[in-house]
C-alpha cells in the first residue's frame, strides 16, 4: 500500500504538467453544459478532470471505471493509481465497475459525463444506454472527431490489444439517435498535446427531458 502510494505521487508528478494542463480545457468547456450538481465520470481516467470539476466549480463528482485490461500500461500504471490519489484528496466517491451495468439505480445523476470514453468501449452502445439510464436526462459525450488514427491512440494512452471506435460526426449522431438522444449543443475544438486532433463536445438530453425543459 505505502509502495503504491509512492508510485501514485511519482506518476502524478510526471503527469501532471500535461494532465492539468488538459483539464482546465475540458473543465471549463465542459462546467456550462453541466445540468445539476451530481455528476457522474464514468471512465473517469485518471480523475484530473473530474477534481476540477469539484474544486473550481462544486459539483459532486463520483469517478467510475473498468479495471484495466492486460495491454492496457497507461490505465494501470498511471491513470488508475493517480485517480485514487485525486479521489481522496478532493473527496471524490470512486467506484469500479464489469463495463456493462453501471452499478447505480436509474436516474441517479444530474449529468453523466463520457470524455474520450466510448470509443475505447467493445460495446459503446451498451455503455451509453447505461449512462442514459442513470442520468436524469442530460449526457455530456466528448470524442474524437477527426485527425486520429488507431495507432496514435493507443501510443498515447499507452494501450494495446483494446478496441478503437473512432467514428466519424455523423456516426456519433446516429449513435445518440439509436439511444434515444437528442443533441442540445456541439462544440468542437483542435488540440495539439504531442498529435493535432479534432474533437467534438456534445451535449446531449433524453429526447423526453429535452421537451420538458429548455437546454442551457
Amino acid at each position: 500500500m505505502v509502495l503504491g502510494g509512492v508510485w501514485a505521487h511519482i506518476a502524478a508528478a510526471l503527469y501532471g504538467p500535461v494532465a492539468w494542463r488538459r483539464a482546465a480545457d475540458l473543465a471549463g468547456r465542459i462546467a456550462p453544459h453541466i445540468s445539476g450538481g451530481q455528476v457522474l465520470d464514468l471512465g473517469a481516467g485518471s480523475g484530473h478532470t473530474a477534481a476540477l470539476l469539484r474544486l473550481w466549480h462544486g459539483f459532486s463528482v463520483t469517478l467510475l471505471d473498468v479495471p484495466p485490461h492486460s495491454g492496457a500500461f497507461g490505465q494501470r500504471w498511471i491513470a488508475q493509481p493517480i485517480a485514487g490519489m485525486l479521489a481522496q484528496q478532493y473527496s471524490l466517491p470512486r467506484r469500479s465497475y464489469d463495463g456493462h451495468t453501471v452499478p447505480f439505480p436509474d436516474q441517479n445523476f444530474d449529468t453523466v459525463l463520457l470524455a474520450f470514453v466510448l470509443h475505447h468501449c467493445p460495446d459503446p452502445e451498451q455503455v451509453l444506454r447505461e449512462a442514459v439510464r442513470v442520468s436524469r436526462g442530460r449526457v455530456l459525450v466528448l470524442e474524437d472527431t477527426g485527425g486520429a488514427t488507431g495507432w496514435a491512440d493507443a501510443l498515447i494512452n499507452l494501450e494495446w490489444g483494446h478496441p478503437q471506435q473512432e467514428r466519424t460526426r455523423t456516426e456519433w449522431l446516429a449513435l445518440f439517435a439509436a439511444c434515444g438522444l437528442s443533441v442540445q449543443h456541439e462544440q468542437g475544438w483542435t488540440s495539439r498535446y504531442g498529435v493535432r486532433v479534432a474533437h467534438t463536445l456534445f451535449v446531449l438530453e433524453r429526447a423526453s427531458a429535452a421537451h420538458q425543459a429548455p437546454a442551457s
